[in-house]
């Protein structure tokens, strides 16, 4: 018997070694075949046009296709579900959204930020206070004074209920002392919609991306009150932060390249890599500046840290607030 288990245990190390090996040397011919990059936007979107701007600059770098595919549906959930369950090769990858660290998203799809492999975290859509140009708030300071002497009178709009413009809202109101009810949320299909809204006097503020909102800035049919960046925007750098006014809030949407969980670390580092030279080529900077994105890229490490950081604030909120969905 005693022999049998060393037979089993030499087996076993043996096994191992040659599956080491083997994996060593196939991460080092990685990639030798075209890649999937996954969309789980529609069309036209920022997470789409993102992608599409970069596959013809990872190409390059990694000598291989990469195919941008659209799996839309379920808010967001087809698209997560499709990159999450996919072989953990390397060959099937995606760009996850904010959507992952979202309580109720993630409690209704069963999606969770931890079923993913971040590869890079490529940008960050921060979100805007807009209002009607007619609106009678000149200032941010205006709205909130206005916001605390009639609650519940005013509406917001951004995308659907509990959905990432709503947490900007959310958040906006714990900082502020407030209460969900305070300023009651109207759901719509997006940003897009929720302009709209706005413009044709449906809603009061709409919280949405400050590239998303310019056109209608720019055309002088809409303000923005305040930003939700640490900085000042440089394409708009007359707007104040909110943190310039005294309250310490942040919030912008982001787009991270990630792989299915357990896909090999070599494997991630060599794409982090071609992410990292892809989002300082010449042309994706102009593009991006062009859209008012913002790039804002970190490694794997650090983009897994930004991953645990905004899903410990996401449940700050909801506990703050006591939401209940």
């Amino acid at each position: 018997m005693q022999q049998v288990r060393r037979k089993v245990l030499k087996d076993g190390l043996a096994l191992m070694a040659t599956l080491a090996l083997g994996s060593k040397g196939w991460a080092q011919r990685y990639p030798s075949r075209p890649i999937t990059l996954i969309v789980p936007w529609s069309p036209g979107g920022s997470t789409d046009l993102t992608a599409r701007a970069l596959a013809p600059i990872l190409e390059k770098d990694l000598g291989v296709p990469v195919q941008v595919v659209n799996r839309t549906g379920g808010g967001g959930a087809v698209g997560h579900g499709a990159i999450a369950q996919a072989r953990p090769d390397g060959y099937t990858i995606g760009i996850i959204t904010l959507e992952v660290v979202l309580p109720p998203w993630v409690a209704q799809t069963k999606i969770s930020a931890e079923m993913f492999a971040p590869i890079s975290l490529l940008v960050l859509n921060p979100v805007a206070v807009v209002v009607r140009k007619d609106a009678p708030w000149r200032t941010f300071q205006e709205f909130v004074s206005d916001l605390r002497n009639n609650r519940g009178r005013y509406k917001a709009s951004g995308t659907a209920k509990w959905g990432s413009y709503d947490f900007a809202r959310l958040g906006l109101l714990w900082k502020l002392g407030l209460k969900d009810a305070d300023l009651p949320w109207v759901p719509t299909q997006g940003a897009a919609a929720a302009l709209q809204e706005l413009i044709s006097g449906g809603i009061h503020v709409a919280f949405v991306a400050i590239g998303e909102a310019s056109a209608f800035v720019k055309a002088g049919e809409a303000r923005y009150l305040a930003f939700m960046t640490d900085k000042r925007f440089p394409a708009f750098p007359d707007i104040p932060t909110l943190k310039e006014l005294g309250v310490d809030w942040t919030f912008a949407s982001f787009l991270m390249a990630a792989a299915p969980k357990f896909t090999l670390p070599s494997v991630i580092d060599r794409l982090d890599k071609a992410f990292a030279k892809a989002v300082q080529d010449p042309e994706f900077v102009r593009f991006m500046n062009n859209a008012n994105l913002v790039i804002n890229h970190l490694d794997r490490k650090a983009s897994l840290a930004f991953l645990q950081e905004r899903t410990q604030a996401m449940n700050q909120i909801v506990q703050a607030l006591e939401l209940k969905f």
